[in-house]
């Protein structure tokens, strides 16, 4: 089985396990509001959550239709998407109750896991997990920085410093992907384009700084929403000293109901800004 095809699998794997998180979020809310109630923020929060879960959908009904083409089924392709045309003219975010009243599932995402079970076994055997390399990179750049001698005192000087492993990983690694907005363009800072994956670097050296950056990141956030060729984002904050806990930051990007396709990474490694007073007259912070 090719490259392309398990990179697919995983992909789907990963969209079915946002697709689900949603289904329970959707619940969640709808076990909170009553019948009349008119709260604002969460008939805000459940239509977000309804949108997420359309677009989730309707993308893996693409996309397992796409393994199916690719794996030589081309007619379990075409009832796919002919499925895809006829669910389309509801409601994809549509939720019924299970067998037992307990909870709600969603019938379209589990016809559709249904048919991508049916394809896996063929994609099984030596599964390339490149999302995970691309993340174990991005994990390692601390180490990354120390093994190249940098000494980076501002986001480009990280940036370049990965981008030299991320390219050996990966031949199609690219830095500053433009994302095309009807009023703006976005460029995340590095990315796979096979992996359909995406990383957004931030430097800081303090608590305030690392607040700053997650204001950048959630603006990102809305910027690379529903692009179709990027689909996993990586907001990593490569910090010079242990100014915040991961598991806190983890805990931020829930708050603030970050999208379910991003994941905080943070990272503590040498350096300082230019002139900052870890780094006095601008001297090297090398040990």
């Amino acid at each position: 089985m090719g490259k392309e095809e398990q990179l697919l699998s995983i992909s789907i794997r990963d969209s079915i396990h946002a697709a689900s998180k949603l289904v329970s979020k959707v619940y969640d809310i709808e076990l909170r509001l009553g019948p009349d109630d008119f709260e604002e923020e969460l008939h805000s929060d459940l239509d977000e959550a309804k949108a997420s879960l359309k677009w989730y959908i309707r993308k893996l009904y693409r996309d397992v239709a796409l393994l199916a083409e690719r794996m030589a089924v081309p007619l379990h392709a075409q009832r796919i998407l002919t499925e895809l045309d006829e669910i389309e003219q509801g409601d994809l975010a549509y939720l019924e109750a299970t067998p037992y009243d307990d909870e709600l599932t969603s019938p379209h995402l589990n016809k559709i896991r249904n048919y991508f079970d049916s394809l896996a076994v063929m994609t099984q055997g030596t599964e390339v997990t490149g999302l995970d390399v691309f993340r174990n990179i991005l994990e390692s750049t601390p180490a990354i920085i120390r093994l190249t001698n940098a000494d980076p005192k501002k986001e480009a000087d990280v940036q370049r410093e990965v981008f030299k492993v991320l390219q050996i990983a990966f031949s199609d690694a690219v830095r500053e992907i433009p994302i095309g907005h009807l009023m703006k363009s976005y460029k995340p800072d590095l990315g796979v384009r096979s992996l359909m994956a995406a990383a957004e670097y931030k430097f800081a050296e303090t608590e305030a700084e690392v607040r700053h950056a997650l204001d950048g990141i959630y603006t990102d956030m809305k910027g690379y929403n529903g692009h179709y060729e990027w689909r996993s984002f990586f907001a990593v904050i490569y910090t010079t000293d242990t100014v915040i806990n991961p598991k806190r930051l983890a805990a931020e990007f829930a708050g603030v109901r970050a999208d379910t396709n991003w994941t905080p990474i943070v990272v503590v490694g040498k350096g300082a800004r230019q002139g900052s007073m870890k780094n006095p007259a601008g001297k090297s912070g090398k040990a």
